[in-house]
């Protein structure tokens, strides 16, 4: 009886899903979350960059929602660019493939040592927390960013 409780409070502490035929388990606020499948134009309203552009990871269909997760094994527009702020604005060696679209090993190592550095939570996945934190490789531009959360 107390592993059948332990297995069902398991079960609603913890979202399994199969990426690839590899087993990821989720916590319940990733669970929530969609996992971005492309990127959208954010666009600053901070007085100090009003009206720059920088394309991030998004959730894309009827709408865009920039609410989204990105782990190891994710592939579209959204990977290639984070990968291209993590290059260009922090300096972080993605492998000899570069900005390729897939979130794999250096991507996530790439990922985790810039989370280390601006003094997040370093695990490695991206989601609200990292976008809200990275300044965003400004549309047309290799090195200058845009913070999306202008307390910066």
């Amino acid at each position: 009886m107390f592993r059948r409780l332990l297995r069902l409070g398991l079960t609603a502490l913890l979202t399994v899903t199969t990426v690839g035929g590899a087993v990821a388990i989720s916590s319940p606020a990733q669970a929530a979350l969609p996992h971005c499948n492309g990127a959208g134009v954010y666009t600053s309203t901070w007085s100090g960059a009003r009206g720059a552009t920088a394309w991030i990871p998004a959730y894309v269909s009827s709408t865009i929602n920039f609410n989204c997760l990105l782990i190891r094994g994710d592939h579209s527009s959204g990977v290639g660019e984070l990968q291209r702020t993590l290059t260009g604005i922090y300096s972080r060696y993605l492998g000899p493939n570069g900005v390729d679209n897939d979130f794999g090993g250096y991507t996530q190592s790439a990922l985790r040592s810039v989370q280390a550095d601006i003094g997040i939570s370093a695990d490695g996945e991206y989601g609200p927390q990292t976008r809200d934190n990275l300044c965003w490789r400004w549309t047309g531009s290799d090195n200058s960013c845009i913070w999306l959360n202008n307390n910066h």
